[in-house]
């Protein structure tokens, strides 16, 4: 279920700018890659509302101390890197969600959060390309069309998958998305997540 940030009155959504044209153009890039390298899981055809999924929000007003401290989670590492004195930044909870610890060569559940930087956002899929020891994951969100959209985040719009590490060591997640900015939605940059796992025999 997801976890809504903030409420406010309902206004008009502006049209997605030429930042965000650009952000697509990027997923596609990111999809083709992952087409040619490996197998690929759930990645519908994208289309005008449907566009690489927003893992930062770069919020209007300050944060309260928890929230900032997510970005600074020792679990997960961003590139490009987050700084340390950023105070008004929102990421996911869990923006990779997985066990600590697999084991070789069974199905590991992995689980990528996104924002929803208002209630016409729902989550819509991704794709999953596994390469040796790394898997690498580009996952998508997709606007209704409204023009009137409840201006309320959420972190929670869901994406799952699975994959299979080949052998025993460390394993690597990486998440394709983007940074976007709280009231301005032209502004579009694409960031990775990484996350590691031990893979044991």
């Amino acid at each position: 279920m997801a976890s809504f940030l903030r409420f406010t009155l309902m206004r008009p959504l502006p049209p997605l700018g030429d930042s965000a044209r650009a952000t697509r153009l990027f997923a596609c890039s990111v999809v083709a890659l992952a087409a040619c390298a490996g197998a690929e899981t759930s990645a519908p055809t994208l289309d005008a509302q449907r566009t690489l999924a927003a893992l930062q929000l770069e919020s209007s007003a300050a944060l309260p101390t928890s929230l900032n401290e997510r970005a600074h989670d020792s679990n997960v590492s961003w590139i490009p890197p987050i700084d340390a004195n950023e105070l008004r930044l929102l990421v996911p909870a869990q923006v990779i969600d997985v066990r600590d610890t697999v084991r070789a060569g069974q199905s590991v559940p992995i689980i990528v959060n996104t924002i929803g930087e208002n209630g016409c956002w729902q989550s819509d899929g991704g794709s999953l390309t596994q390469r040796g020891d790394s898997a690498f994951i580009a996952a998508f969100d997709r606007h209704s069309g409204a023009q009137v959209c409840t201006m309320l985040w959420t972190d929670r719009l869901v994406h799952s998958f699975t994959t299979v590490f080949p052998k025993a060591g460390v394993g690597v997640i990486r998440v394709n998305g983007r940074r976007i900015k709280d009231a301005k939605p032209a502004y579009s940059l694409p960031v990775t997540a990484e996350r590691t796992v031990v893979v044991i025999p």
